[in-house]
């Protein structure tokens, strides 16, 4: 009986193990391209989200908060732009979702560097920087200032009984096949911990509206916070 046990707890052990990804076993330095891959296509740093399209504000509403009767917004179709053709309104309601890295996190910078990934957001300064990938129709003609500082206002990170983080700017890069990367850097005046059970990352993007959580304690590697 005793023999049967330990075979039983060794079985356990090894489906287990078999059950962690590779990239979770190894030194990071040992990764590879797959492992790289694996990283950036699923794990603690990773999520993908399903937008939600905002209605149309009506123009009473819009000149409420401020802006002019009948006039379009910032970028693309703006954050408070035309309404869509039903072309476009069907295609938005298609919409798979959009990935979002946490790229300042070891375990991502590094991924993307063994995957050979071209066009990874880069940044300069100390701060957590969130990226959320393949987002449609942002129009790259000179008004990218303006629709950043739009998106900087209604972006924050959100933790349970504590102040919400804010971007402390946007970036707006181009991405393939007319797609783009909207990269948020937030100041790291605040420390995340494990003690935060939940980080929930808010967006909205022209009429896309994003949420998605992150879980701290997830997120660790080598015995270590990464973020």
């Amino acid at each position: 009986m005793r023999g049967d046990r330990t075979l039983l707890m060794l079985a356990g052990v090894a489906l287990l193990s078999a059950a962690d990804p590779a990239w979770k076993t190894k030194p990071v330095a040992q990764w590879d391209e797959e492992d790289a891959k694996q990283v950036l296509a699923g794990s603690a740093w990773v999520k993908r989200a399903v937008p939600v399209q905002l209605a149309q504000r009506t123009a009473e509403q819009r000149r409420e908060g401020g802006a002019s009767g009948g006039g379009r917004g910032v970028g693309g179709d703006g954050l408070e732009g035309r309404a869509p053709t039903a072309g476009r309104a069907s295609r938005l309601s298609q919409m798979p979702a959009l990935p979002i890295r946490w790229e300042s996190a070891f375990p991502i910078r590094t991924a993307e560097l063994k995957a050979h990934e071209v066009g990874a957001p880069d940044w300069e300064g100390d701060a957590y920087v969130l990226a959320v990938y393949d987002v449609p129709d942002i129009k790259f003609s000179g008004s990218q200032k303006t629709l950043a500082g739009e998106l900087k206002k209604v972006a924050f990170l959100k933790r349970e009984g504590k102040k919400d983080l804010k971007p402390s700017s946007v970036e707006l890069l181009q991405g393939p096949h007319g797609l783009a990367v909207v990269v948020y850097p937030f100041p790291r005046t605040e420390e995340i911990s494990t003690a935060d059970q939940r980080v929930e990352f808010v967006a909205q993007i022209n009429r896309l509206s994003l949420a998605q959580d992150f879980y701290p304690s997830e997120m660790e590697l080598e015995g270590k916070l990464q973020l």
